[in-house]
């Protein structure tokens, strides 16, 4: 894609930037005398520049005319959203539509995944004296409004509709205090036709080319826990749901069987090996995969991210499967901790999707769902707190239903996949940089050279590095696809000061609940900010800057002719 930008004029303030990023201080000047655009959702950034004394730690060359082939967007592919209900509404009087769609407008999410479109909150489906009666009016209503965003889902089968469990008492989660029901379905032959009516329905809505060839039907959710039956009895449940939905169209995409990594290695070689004995149709393979799997003290793990899925890579290559691959759950932890809502989150995300992204011995998968797009879920009972608290597991803020300012306020992860959104199409040769520890960076260059990207991040595994400290970068651009004249530079910045509404929130005292006014400061430092500059371009066709990248910070400089 050409990157897009909207300019407009905005003095900074002057009495905003000392104790910014770059290893300057902490959280202050991240707000106010910038205004946000609200065509492009950016801002000035009011800090000022990061230094650039003393002698570089890391030198960063990019030759942007030697290609090593096309960038893969899979992370964009698809983006977890918890609870089907919470699209239509939610214990704190909003729901997730208009997250769905600033995530799809701004970080290019095209997919959205969600737990329990069967629960009772959905009530698709009923019984009258034992016969079954489907109600379509919510379940419609859930997907009419991913498709409004201009996303498709992953129509996700669970859990089991009240009068079709066989256990009443088998329950799991909050969700608003309607727990989803877990058990074995009590008729299999009631729950087949059932699956067949959810392909016929939707084709019928939508369109049998759309949902047959673009919609992904995926059964159930980590089995080992989230199922009665546990990972032993999720082959018969996998067997029965595929069976009743290709009676409603043998051509729809059908997988599982979304393990957590804990279960993954081996779960995915059993279902492979269970779909050929048995002559299913297994089209994709499902995994989660959290910065913290196998390591607790180690959140925020991306090399972690890289081994795991490479090994997991290997266990599907030997058994043969040549579908397609889709990890529909990742983040820095699976654990309800803070650092998701901070900058350690945004330089994970770069890092993993570097890594993953640039691997030696795998093609990324196609997939890679970030959970979750929003703190408006309800697996677990987060209290009345409506801005940040340990809990929240979204890329966009709850907000509060009384002040619009409040909605979906970016969090800096949010901003890392707005700068991966930015990228080009084809990834161009770095050196210098480090995969251990420390400063990184991928660049890409734009279909037709009208624009080169330069995605730098420094990142610590585990969330302990110091986000106040800060490594000089000595970055150059060679073989700059462009006519010798001036070429703008377009520098954006997430860090400990910048497009980061979370440390203004700490420096407020916490409140859960921010006044108006405390929204507007939050919305506006939450704003993906950044520097303008331009330079001229001799004949040698090459750039370059020095610059202060912050630990747990992430820079898109995005270079273009003037």
């Amino acid at each position: 894609m050409s990157p897009k930008f909207i300019h407009y004029v905005c003095t900074p303030n002057a009495d905003v930037g000392a104790g910014g990023g770059g290893g300057e201080g902490g959280a202050s000047g991240t707000s106010g005398g910038a205004a946000v655009d609200p065509t492009s959702g950016t801002r000035l950034c009011t800090s000022d520049p990061p230094a650039a004394t003393g002698t570089p730690g890391v030198e960063l060359t990019v030759d942007a005319a030697q290609h090593e082939g096309a960038w893969d967007r899979y992370y964009e592919r698809g983006v977890a959203a918890d609870h089907a209900n919470t699209v239509l509404s939610t214990a704190w009087d909003r729901n997730i539509q208009g997250a769905l769609k600033k995530g799809h407008d701004l970080a290019g999410f095209q997919v959205a995944r969600f737990h329990g479109i069967l629960n009772g909150d959905i009530n698709v489906y009923g019984e009258e004296r034992g016969e079954p009666v489907y109600d379509w009016t919510r379940f419609d209503q859930v997907y009419d409004a991913v498709v409004a965003a201009g996303m498709r889902p992953i129509v996700e089968i669970g859990f089991t509709p009240p009068p079709l469990a066989s256990d009443a008492d088998a329950k799991l989660h909050w969700y608003n205090g309607v727990q989803a029901n877990i058990s074995k379905p009590k008729d299999w032959g009631k729950w087949r036709r059932f699956m067949a009516a959810i392909v016929q329905h939707l084709e019928a809505r939508y369109g049998v080319e759309e949902v047959r060839d673009h919609w992904m039907f995926e059964i159930w959710n980590e089995a080992s826990w989230m199922y009665s039956e546990g990972e032993g009895g999720y082959p018969e449940l996998y067997e029965h749901t595929v069976l009743g939905l290709l009676a409603g169209d043998p051509e729809v995409k059908v997988g599982g069987p979304a393990t957590s990594a804990a279960s993954s290695l081996g779960q995915i070689p059993n279902l492979v090996s269970y779909a050929e004995f048995k002559g299913l149709k297994l089209d994709f393979v499902s995994w989660h995969r959290y910065g913290n799997d196998g390591d607790q003290t180690q959140p925020a793990n991306a090399n972690g991210m890289l081994t795991y899925f490479e090994q997991l890579s290997g266990v599907i290559e030997n058994t043969g499967f040549t579908g397609l691959a889709v990890n529909d759950e990742w983040g820095p932890s699976y654990d309800p901790i803070s650092l998701r809502d901070s900058e350690v989150a945004a330089s994970f995300v770069a890092k993993t999707v570097h890594l993953i992204g640039t691997s030696t011995r795998y093609p990324p998968p196609y997939m890679f769902g970030y959970w979750t797009i929003s703190d408006l879920y309800e697996e677990i009972n987060t209290g009345s707190g409506l801005a940040f608290r340990p809990g929240n597991y979204g890329l966009l803020v709850k907000g509060d239903a009384r002040y619009e300012v409040s909605f979906d306020v970016e969090k800096p992860a949010f901003n890392a996949f707005r700068m991966l959104h930015l990228l080009g199409d084809e990834r161009v040769s770095v050196s210098g940089g480090t995969i251990e520890d420390g400063v990184n960076a991928v660049a890409t260059v734009t279909n037709g050279g009208s624009a080169v990207q330069i995605l730098v991040y420094n990142h610590v595994n585990g969330g302990r590095g110091d986000g106040e400290s800060s490594e000089l970068v000595s970055l150059t651009v060679n073989g700059l696809p462009f006519e010798s004249g001036r070429v703008a530079i377009k520098h954006y910045m997430v860090d400990r000061g910048r497009s980061n509404a979370y440390q203004p929130w700490v420096a407020m005292d916490r409140p859960p609940e921010p006044t108006e006014e405390q929204w507007t400061e939050l919305a506006e430092a939450g704003a993906l900010c950044f520097y303008e500059s331009d330079a001229a371009l001799d004949d040698s066709r090459s750039w370059s800057t020095s610059y202060r990248q912050n630990v747990y910070g992430v820079s898109l400089f995005v270079l273009t002719p003037e």
